[in-house]
């Protein structure tokens, strides 16, 4: 499993997880688990509902917001916001994290935050943003 990249306080992102990473994700303290991949995007990919189910049944929370960049909505945005909570230390993944990101970024410029300065903040931790801007573009706030 690759290292959870922290965006926030209770904020990370990483690549795809698997059932087996899930036990040392309880032991790094993670709460909610939000999956914001497409189920049957890669072969070896497990479901989201294999990883649901796995990750309740050891206490964790799961949200399941999947994302395909050409589609991104405000929708996806508001659900990543909802399932949220401030004090709970949260993981997303997609494939590769970027999406999660992407995710992040759009709810952050949305509390008033600059876009641009949270793309470079993005950009900073190793995810490159700029092949989703188009899609962002219609979701930037000010």
């Amino acid at each position: 499993m690759t290292v959870p990249v922290q965006l926030d306080d209770h904020y990370f992102v990483t690549p795809q997880i698997s059932v087996e990473d899930l036990a040392a994700l309880k032991a790094q303290g993670f709460s909610l688990i939000v999956n914001n991949r497409p189920d049957g995007e890669a072969e070896d990919q497990p479901s989201a509902q294999s990883l649901k189910e796995a990750a309740e049944a050891m206490g964790f929370e799961y949200a399941w917001n999947p994302i395909e960049l050409p589609k991104l909505a405000q929708s996806h945005v508001d659900l990543q916001g909802n399932v949220l909570s401030e004090s709970k230390k949260t993981l997303a993944f997609c494939r590769t994290g970027t999406r999660s990101s992407v995710l992040w970024v759009l709810l952050e410029n949305g509390k008033g935050r600059n876009y641009s300065d949270l793309v470079a903040e993005v950009s900073a931790k190793g995810f490159d943003l700029s092949r989703c801007a188009p899609s962002m573009a219609p979701l930037v706030k000010g």
